[in-house]
Protein backbone atom coordinates (compact mmCIF):
# COMPACT_ATOMS: atom_id res chain seq x y z
CA UNK A 1 0.00 0.00 0.00
CA UNK A 2 2.89 2.42 0.90
CA UNK A 3 4.59 1.91 -2.44
CA UNK A 4 1.31 2.12 -4.22
CA UNK A 5 0.94 5.95 -2.71
CA UNK A 6 3.95 6.61 -3.54
CA UNK A 7 3.63 5.68 -6.96
CA UNK A 8 0.72 7.45 -7.35
CA UNK A 9 2.12 10.68 -5.51
CA UNK A 10 5.37 10.44 -8.08
CA UNK A 11 2.30 10.91 -10.95
CA UNK A 12 0.63 13.62 -9.69
CA UNK A 13 4.11 15.35 -9.37
CA UNK A 14 4.89 14.47 -12.86
CA UNK A 15 1.63 15.41 -14.08
CA UNK A 16 2.09 19.02 -12.33
CA UNK A 17 5.02 19.36 -13.55
CA UNK A 18 3.83 19.00 -17.28
CA UNK A 19 0.43 21.08 -16.89
CA UNK A 20 3.44 23.99 -15.78
CA UNK A 21 6.16 22.84 -18.62
CA UNK A 22 2.48 22.98 -21.08
CA UNK A 23 1.64 26.74 -19.74
CA UNK A 24 4.75 28.27 -20.07
CA UNK A 25 5.40 27.00 -23.60
CA UNK A 26 1.90 28.05 -24.19
CA UNK A 27 2.79 31.51 -22.60
CA UNK A 28 5.93 32.04 -24.70
CA UNK A 29 4.52 31.78 -27.59
CA UNK A 30 1.79 33.84 -26.80
CA UNK A 31 4.62 36.62 -26.08
CA UNK A 32 6.47 36.19 -29.28
CA UNK A 33 5.18 37.48 -32.59
CA UNK A 34 6.06 36.65 -35.83
CA UNK A 35 7.10 39.43 -38.18
CA UNK A 36 8.51 39.36 -42.08
CA UNK A 37 12.17 40.41 -42.37
CA UNK A 38 13.18 41.67 -45.70
CA UNK A 39 17.45 41.58 -46.37
CA UNK A 40 18.39 43.28 -49.39
CA UNK A 41 21.93 41.89 -50.58
CA UNK A 42 23.57 42.14 -53.88
CA UNK A 43 24.82 38.69 -53.33
CA UNK A 44 21.75 36.97 -51.94
CA UNK A 45 21.43 34.90 -48.36
CA UNK A 46 25.55 34.00 -49.21
CA UNK A 47 26.17 37.59 -48.80
CA UNK A 48 28.13 39.28 -45.58
CA UNK A 49 24.72 41.62 -45.06
CA UNK A 50 22.35 38.71 -44.97
CA UNK A 51 25.01 36.47 -42.87
CA UNK A 52 25.47 39.36 -40.55
CA UNK A 53 21.71 39.56 -39.53
CA UNK A 54 21.91 36.54 -38.75
CA UNK A 55 22.49 37.20 -34.98
CA UNK A 56 20.22 39.83 -34.79
CA UNK A 57 17.38 37.94 -35.65
CA UNK A 58 18.34 35.61 -32.83
CA UNK A 59 18.79 38.89 -30.44
CA UNK A 60 15.11 39.78 -31.79
CA UNK A 61 13.32 36.77 -30.84
CA UNK A 62 14.89 37.32 -27.31
CA UNK A 63 12.88 40.20 -27.35
CA UNK A 64 9.46 38.33 -28.61
CA UNK A 65 9.46 38.90 -32.22
CA UNK A 66 10.11 35.67 -34.57
CA UNK A 67 11.46 37.06 -37.35
CA UNK A 68 10.86 35.41 -40.65
CA UNK A 69 14.01 36.19 -43.01
CA UNK A 70 14.13 36.44 -47.36
CA UNK A 71 16.54 37.39 -49.05
CA UNK A 72 16.37 40.08 -51.61
CA UNK A 73 19.18 40.47 -54.65
CA UNK A 74 16.88 43.40 -55.83
CA UNK A 75 16.72 46.45 -53.35
CA UNK A 76 14.20 47.97 -55.21
CA UNK A 77 11.50 44.89 -55.10
CA UNK A 78 12.37 44.93 -50.76
CA UNK A 79 11.61 48.73 -50.61
CA UNK A 80 8.33 48.20 -52.58
CA UNK A 81 7.48 44.86 -50.55
CA UNK A 82 8.26 46.84 -46.95
CA UNK A 83 6.03 49.74 -48.74
CA UNK A 84 2.96 47.21 -49.79
CA UNK A 85 3.17 45.48 -46.17
CA UNK A 86 4.35 42.21 -47.36
CA UNK A 87 7.45 43.14 -45.23
CA UNK A 88 7.53 44.45 -41.15
CA UNK A 89 11.08 45.72 -41.86
CA UNK A 90 13.44 45.62 -44.43
CA UNK A 91 17.49 46.01 -44.66
CA UNK A 92 17.74 48.28 -47.14
CA UNK A 93 20.50 51.45 -47.82
CA UNK A 94 20.47 54.78 -46.30
CA UNK A 95 20.29 56.09 -49.94
CA UNK A 96 17.46 54.19 -50.33
CA UNK A 97 15.89 55.12 -47.13
CA UNK A 98 15.66 58.97 -47.27
CA UNK A 99 12.65 58.36 -48.84
CA UNK A 100 11.30 56.62 -45.62
CA UNK A 101 12.83 58.49 -42.77
CA UNK A 102 14.87 61.57 -44.17
CA UNK A 103 16.69 61.96 -40.63
CA UNK A 104 18.21 59.00 -41.21
CA UNK A 105 18.58 58.55 -44.71
CA UNK A 106 20.51 61.78 -45.07
CA UNK A 107 23.09 60.22 -43.32
CA UNK A 108 24.70 59.04 -46.69
CA UNK A 109 24.22 62.86 -48.01
CA UNK A 110 26.93 63.53 -50.68
CA UNK A 111 30.87 63.93 -48.81
CA UNK A 112 28.99 64.24 -45.57
CA UNK A 113 31.52 62.37 -43.91
CA UNK A 114 35.12 61.64 -44.60
CA UNK A 115 35.88 58.58 -42.16
CA UNK A 116 34.12 55.60 -40.00
CA UNK A 117 35.37 58.08 -36.77
CA UNK A 118 32.87 60.55 -37.95
CA UNK A 119 30.18 57.62 -38.89
CA UNK A 120 30.60 56.16 -35.69
CA UNK A 121 29.60 59.47 -34.11
CA UNK A 122 27.00 60.18 -36.50
CA UNK A 123 25.77 56.63 -35.73
CA UNK A 124 25.61 56.70 -32.32
CA UNK A 125 23.57 59.81 -31.99
CA UNK A 126 21.36 58.61 -33.84
CA UNK A 127 20.70 55.62 -31.70
CA UNK A 128 20.63 57.25 -28.96
CA UNK A 129 17.00 57.39 -27.02
CA UNK A 130 17.42 61.40 -27.30
CA UNK A 131 17.29 61.19 -31.48
CA UNK A 132 14.28 58.67 -31.33
CA UNK A 133 11.98 60.86 -32.50
CA UNK A 134 13.63 61.62 -35.76
CA UNK A 135 14.00 57.94 -36.62
CA UNK A 136 10.49 58.10 -37.34
CA UNK A 137 8.28 59.24 -39.73
CA UNK A 138 5.75 58.47 -42.28
CA UNK A 139 4.51 55.35 -40.49
CA UNK A 140 7.89 53.82 -40.90
CA UNK A 141 10.99 53.77 -38.47
CA UNK A 142 14.84 52.99 -38.60
CA UNK A 143 15.72 50.24 -36.21
CA UNK A 144 19.26 50.53 -36.39
CA UNK A 145 22.39 51.79 -38.85
CA UNK A 146 25.86 49.98 -40.00
CA UNK A 147 28.60 51.03 -42.37
CA UNK A 148 28.35 49.56 -45.71
CA UNK A 149 31.76 51.42 -46.62
CA UNK A 150 33.14 54.66 -47.91
CA UNK A 151 32.03 55.55 -51.95
CA UNK A 152 34.71 56.14 -54.12
CA UNK A 153 34.75 56.94 -57.94
CA UNK A 154 35.49 54.39 -60.19
CA UNK A 155 37.30 55.61 -63.84
CA UNK A 156 38.06 53.51 -66.66
CA UNK A 157 41.34 56.17 -66.70
CA UNK A 158 42.97 57.11 -64.08
CA UNK A 159 43.68 59.72 -65.62
CA UNK A 160 40.69 61.54 -65.60
CA UNK A 161 40.46 62.02 -61.67
CA UNK A 162 43.82 63.99 -61.55
CA UNK A 163 41.68 67.18 -62.18
CA UNK A 164 37.72 67.74 -61.33
CA UNK A 165 37.58 69.45 -65.26
CA UNK A 166 38.58 65.76 -66.69
CA UNK A 167 35.26 64.86 -65.67
CA UNK A 168 33.37 67.23 -67.75
CA UNK A 169 31.31 65.54 -70.69
CA UNK A 170 31.93 62.07 -69.26
CA UNK A 171 29.55 59.42 -68.74
CA UNK A 172 28.70 58.66 -64.95
CA UNK A 173 26.20 55.96 -64.04
CA UNK A 174 24.08 57.17 -61.07
CA UNK A 175 21.03 55.57 -59.60
CA UNK A 176 17.96 56.76 -60.67
CA UNK A 177 16.69 57.47 -57.56
CA UNK A 178 19.74 58.73 -56.09
CA UNK A 179 19.39 63.11 -56.67
CA UNK A 180 22.16 63.72 -55.05
CA UNK A 181 24.07 61.81 -57.28
CA UNK A 182 22.39 63.54 -60.71
CA UNK A 183 23.00 66.77 -58.81
CA UNK A 184 26.91 66.18 -58.16
CA UNK A 185 26.89 64.96 -61.71
CA UNK A 186 26.04 68.18 -62.95
CA UNK A 187 27.94 70.58 -60.91
CA UNK A 188 30.99 68.41 -62.02
CA UNK A 189 29.81 68.80 -65.82
CA UNK A 190 29.62 65.14 -66.21
CA UNK A 191 26.72 63.41 -68.08
CA UNK A 192 24.77 61.27 -65.75
CA UNK A 193 23.11 58.30 -66.73
CA UNK A 194 20.58 56.49 -64.39
CA UNK A 195 21.00 52.95 -63.47
CA UNK A 196 19.81 50.28 -60.75
CA UNK A 197 22.41 48.29 -58.47
CA UNK A 198 22.28 45.31 -60.56
CA UNK A 199 22.62 47.35 -64.30
CA UNK A 200 25.41 49.82 -62.99
CA UNK A 201 28.64 47.45 -62.77
CA UNK A 202 27.66 45.85 -66.12
CA UNK A 203 27.56 49.35 -67.44
CA UNK A 204 30.75 50.21 -66.52
CA UNK A 205 32.38 47.05 -66.90
CA UNK A 206 31.38 47.40 -70.46
CA UNK A 207 32.45 50.76 -71.17
CA UNK A 208 28.81 52.17 -71.54
CA UNK A 209 29.58 55.00 -69.01
CA UNK A 210 33.27 56.09 -68.42
CA UNK A 211 32.71 56.65 -64.17
CA UNK A 212 30.81 55.13 -61.37
CA UNK A 213 30.82 55.42 -57.60
CA UNK A 214 30.87 52.63 -55.32
CA UNK A 215 32.07 50.58 -52.08
CA UNK A 216 34.76 48.84 -51.94
CA UNK A 217 33.14 45.72 -51.59
CA UNK A 218 31.93 45.92 -54.94
CA UNK A 219 35.54 45.55 -56.32
CA UNK A 220 35.14 42.07 -56.43
CA UNK A 221 30.95 41.63 -55.77
CA UNK A 222 30.27 43.11 -59.32
CA UNK A 223 33.88 42.69 -60.79
CA UNK A 224 34.51 46.15 -61.16
CA UNK A 225 38.18 45.22 -61.79
CA UNK A 226 36.77 44.34 -65.32
CA UNK A 227 35.80 47.98 -65.70
CA UNK A 228 39.43 49.36 -64.56
CA UNK A 229 41.47 47.10 -66.80
CA UNK A 230 44.71 48.18 -67.12
CA UNK A 231 43.95 52.17 -67.25
CA UNK A 232 41.35 52.46 -64.31
CA UNK A 233 41.59 53.87 -61.57
CA UNK A 234 39.62 54.75 -57.90
CA UNK A 235 39.60 58.20 -56.75
CA UNK A 236 40.75 57.99 -52.88
CA UNK A 237 38.04 61.02 -52.29
CA UNK A 238 35.44 59.80 -49.95
CA UNK A 239 32.33 60.59 -51.86
CA UNK A 240 30.02 59.61 -48.80
CA UNK A 241 29.91 57.12 -46.04
CA UNK A 242 27.17 54.36 -47.14
CA UNK A 243 25.20 53.07 -44.55
CA UNK A 244 22.89 49.83 -44.07
CA UNK A 245 19.62 50.22 -41.92
CA UNK A 246 16.88 48.48 -40.77
CA UNK A 247 13.85 50.21 -41.52
CA UNK A 248 10.15 49.04 -40.23
CA UNK A 249 6.54 49.88 -40.27
CA UNK A 250 6.65 51.33 -36.89
CA UNK A 251 2.93 50.03 -36.14
CA UNK A 252 4.68 46.29 -36.18
CA UNK A 253 6.52 46.80 -33.66
CA UNK A 254 6.86 48.57 -30.23
CA UNK A 255 8.69 51.62 -29.06
CA UNK A 256 10.43 49.63 -26.48
CA UNK A 257 11.79 47.27 -29.43
CA UNK A 258 12.91 49.75 -31.23
CA UNK A 259 14.96 51.99 -29.07
CA UNK A 260 16.19 48.44 -27.75
CA UNK A 261 17.34 47.61 -31.72
CA UNK A 262 18.76 50.58 -32.55
CA UNK A 263 21.26 50.64 -29.18
CA UNK A 264 21.63 46.98 -29.78
CA UNK A 265 22.98 47.31 -33.20
CA UNK A 266 25.01 50.19 -32.55
CA UNK A 267 26.50 48.18 -29.64
CA UNK A 268 27.22 44.66 -31.53
CA UNK A 269 27.43 45.23 -35.50
CA UNK A 270 28.99 48.37 -35.60
CA UNK A 271 32.96 47.65 -34.87
CA UNK A 272 31.95 43.71 -36.92
CA UNK A 273 30.34 45.10 -40.15
CA UNK A 274 33.14 47.70 -40.34
CA UNK A 275 35.37 45.27 -40.37
CA UNK A 276 33.73 43.67 -43.45
CA UNK A 277 34.16 46.79 -45.21
CA UNK A 278 37.42 47.68 -44.09
CA UNK A 279 38.88 44.63 -45.20
CA UNK A 280 36.92 45.00 -48.61
CA UNK A 281 38.95 48.34 -48.81
CA UNK A 282 42.33 46.46 -48.25
CA UNK A 283 41.82 44.21 -50.98
CA UNK A 284 41.74 46.32 -53.90
CA UNK A 285 45.78 46.40 -55.01
CA UNK A 286 47.45 49.64 -54.63
CA UNK A 287 47.58 49.82 -58.33
CA UNK A 288 44.13 51.43 -58.51
CA UNK A 289 44.20 53.95 -55.69
CA UNK A 290 44.93 57.72 -57.14
CA UNK A 291 45.65 59.88 -54.35
CA UNK A 292 43.75 62.96 -54.02
CA UNK A 293 45.53 65.57 -51.68
CA UNK A 294 46.75 69.22 -51.54
CA UNK A 295 44.97 71.81 -53.61
CA UNK A 296 42.54 68.79 -55.28
CA UNK A 297 41.45 67.63 -52.44
CA UNK A 298 40.05 71.64 -51.63
CA UNK A 299 38.20 71.27 -55.35
CA UNK A 300 36.24 68.12 -54.31
CA UNK A 301 35.66 69.87 -50.86
CA UNK A 302 34.16 72.80 -52.38
CA UNK A 303 32.24 71.16 -55.51
CA UNK A 304 30.26 68.74 -52.22
CA UNK A 305 29.54 71.84 -50.24
CA UNK A 306 28.14 73.50 -53.50
CA UNK A 307 26.16 69.91 -54.05
CA UNK A 308 24.90 69.61 -50.12
CA UNK A 309 23.93 73.88 -50.17
CA UNK A 310 21.92 73.02 -53.55
CA UNK A 311 19.95 70.12 -52.10
CA UNK A 312 19.95 71.98 -48.50
CA UNK A 313 17.66 74.92 -50.60
CA UNK A 314 15.66 72.18 -52.49
CA UNK A 315 14.72 70.45 -48.78
CA UNK A 316 16.25 66.93 -50.30
CA UNK A 317 18.18 66.06 -46.89
CA UNK A 318 16.91 66.67 -43.40
CA UNK A 319 18.38 69.99 -42.14
CA UNK A 320 18.69 68.76 -39.12
CA UNK A 321 20.98 65.80 -40.00
CA UNK A 322 23.06 68.38 -42.29
CA UNK A 323 24.10 70.55 -39.20
CA UNK A 324 24.75 67.43 -37.78
CA UNK A 325 27.24 66.17 -39.85
CA UNK A 326 28.55 69.61 -40.19
CA UNK A 327 29.43 69.66 -36.49
CA UNK A 328 30.79 66.41 -36.91
CA UNK A 329 33.23 67.56 -39.72
CA UNK A 330 34.40 70.74 -38.32
CA UNK A 331 34.51 68.81 -34.43
CA UNK A 332 37.11 66.39 -36.36
CA UNK A 333 38.61 69.42 -38.73
CA UNK A 334 38.25 72.68 -37.13
CA UNK A 335 40.41 74.26 -39.75
CA UNK A 336 38.28 73.83 -42.96
CA UNK A 337 36.88 76.53 -44.61
CA UNK A 338 33.16 75.45 -43.92
CA UNK A 339 33.29 76.02 -40.27
CA UNK A 340 33.72 79.47 -40.76
CA UNK A 341 30.81 79.69 -43.36
CA UNK A 342 27.08 80.39 -43.61
CA UNK A 343 25.92 77.21 -45.62
CA UNK A 344 24.10 74.20 -44.07
CA UNK A 345 23.09 75.56 -41.29
CA UNK A 346 25.36 78.18 -40.73
CA UNK A 347 28.66 78.65 -39.09
CA UNK A 348 30.08 76.18 -36.14
CA UNK A 349 31.49 77.79 -33.58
Amino acid sequence: MTQLKLFLARRGLLAALLIVALFAATTASAQTERRTFCIYDPIGANGFIFQALQDYVLQANAWGYKLDTRAYTDEAVAANDLKAGQCDIAALTGVRTIRFVKFAGSLDMAGGLQTYDQERTAIRVMSSPKAASYMKEGGYEVLGVVPLGKAFLFSRNAGWLDSIDNIAGKKVAVLSYDKQASTLANVAGASPVGASIASFGPMFNNGSVDLAYAPAFAYNALELYKGLGENGGIADFVLGMLSGQLVARDDRFSDEFAQKSRSWVFENMFDSTLRQVTGAEAEIPERFWVRINGERTTNYRNMFREVRQKLWEQNWYSHRMQTLLKKVRCNSDGGLAECSLDTEGGPVN
